[in-house]
């Protein structure tokens, strides 16, 4: 129980991509600066928050289940479902019953202001708070604060939020909104405030990063400014989707070493046919033009791609074009979605449904080419020297951490060995899938 003098207690639980996890340190933030003390989730508290995702019906389901239990955990505490589930079904949600307040995606990461002074349950009503802009009602945002990453590794920064390109299986600009960029000022004062507290890697989040657009300032002009807010730290893309910019940002990954070698680029499909079903802006000899500018323009990128499997209308023959895509492609980090469809999008409407036998057993063994080529790429890099963060220490006595291509990478214990600290380290042996191992290389 709460001392009747101490701060109250606040547990949020994440669902969902990273942009969700940017929304909840940016959300704990603000809490702290209003009073709470974060404590970590599965504990007592008297606010517990949900940061919801709905992606797939899957995804909703879990949000429930977390909600749910937590009520059972805590029948006092004051529960809020926030983000993109509450955005897509509020009315459920206030019908439900488990959740005090309901918070769309606009506002969640100000969360404070909604919230009532005395979070006491009795007399409590539910009620639905949203902001979400119709198309053109917005220019760039802001946040206030900076985001809470309490492990003080890697921080996510958020820089973009909504899509316009209404992909036909995607319920994300639904409960996203429209595309629009961060204020550039704004950007730049959360990156210094990260790097003042110590993040060694700064991720670089958003719906679509490759959309950003402020004060006539794309993406790569951004990844530069953000540089030289100081030194000592690296910058890491998260997903984006192929576009003209990556052409501008490619050169610049290349010269720059604190740009992380790494680019996710949905691919969704190998099949032309199925793309253009799908919605997507390009076809697959786009894509793999500017899969191969990346690749032989920086040595040991790490590339990663989604791909959808059993999507309406995908032939045995389609299937078979996706495989060798994909085999073909210089992708080394593969994610396989089994296609699930989701309410409210065109996808759902579409004839030609996979079975979902076949759909499982075509996820599986593109799973398997994706495993085969990850696996590849790591051994390609013994004999290289990367740059590793290190997280935590093993039981075996090993530190293990993520290299700058997205490798999983293990060094011996040394005297003054610490978290979030950035080494270099010589690649010796490869242990299996992802994994490798290597040794300490002196600061040049």
């Amino acid at each position: 129980m709460n001392s009747p003098n101490a701060p109250p207690r606040a547990a949020v639980f994440t669902l969902g991509c990273r942009l969700n996890q940017a929304d909840t340190a940016l959300l704990c933030d603000d809490l702290q600066r209003h009073g709470y003390r974060i404590v970590p989730w599965g504990g007592t508290a008297e606010l517990l928050v949900v940061n919801s995702c709905t992606v797939t019906a899957e995804a909703a389901a879990k949000t429930r289940k977390a909600v749910h239990s937590a009520r059972r955990r805590n029948p006092e505490a004051y529960v809020v479902v926030v983000g993109c589930d509450a955005e897509l079904d509020p009315d459920a949600w206030l019908a439900d019953g488990s959740a005090d307040l309901v918070v769309g995606t606009l506002g969640k990461t100000r969360l404070s202001h909604l919230l009532p002074t005395d979070l006491a349950r009795p007399g409590r009503a539910a009620r639905y708070e949203s902001r979400l802009p119709a198309a053109g009602r917005l220019g760039p945002f802001a946040e206030t604060g900076a985001g809470f990453h309490p492990s003080r590794t890697r921080a996510n920064l958020k820089i973009q939020e909504g899509c316009d390109f209404a992909c036909s299986y995607c319920i994300v600009p639904r409960v996203r909104g429209p595309a629009r960029s961060r204020q550039w000022a704004d950007t730049l004062r959360e990156a210094t405030e990260l790097h003042r507290r110590g993040h060694q890697e700064i991720v670089l989040t958003g719906v679509n990063i490759a959309t950003y657009k402020d004060e006539g300032r794309d993406l790569a002009d951004l990844v530069e400014a953000l540089l030289a807010c100081g030194p000592g730290f690296r910058l890491r893309l998260s997903s984006a989707e192929p576009g003209p910019v990556l052409a501008k940002l490619i050169p610049l990954m290349a010269r720059e070493p604190r740009v992380c070698r790494f680019l996710h680029l949905p691919l969704q499909h190998g099949d032309d046919r199925l793309l253009a079903a799908m919605n997507r802006r390009y076809r697959v000899a786009d894509f793999e033009a500017l899969a191969s500018l990346a690749s032989s323009s920086v040595p040991g990128l790490c590339l990663g791609s989604d791909v959808i499997v059993g999507f309406p209308g995908e032939t045995a023959e389609a299937f078979e074009a996706c495989c060798e895509a994909v085999r073909r492609l210089p992708i080394n980090h593969l994610h396989v979605f089994t296609f699930s469809a989701r309410q409210g999008t065109p996808a759902a409407a579409l004839p030609g449904a996979v079975p979902g036998d076949v759909a499982s057993a075509r996820a599986a063994r593109l799973a398997r080419i994706g495993v085969e080529k990850a696996a590849d790429f790591a051994r390609s890099q013994i004999g290289q020297t990367l740059g590793v963060i290190t997280e935590r220490r093993s039981p075996a006595g090993t530190w293990e951490g993520w290299s700058d291509n997205y490798l999983r990478v293990e060094v011996p214990d040394a005297a003054g060995m610490q978290p979030n600290r950035l080494l270099r380290v010589r690649i010796d042996r490869a242990l299996g899938g992802r994994r490798l191992h290597g040794c300490l290389e002196p600061d040049p």
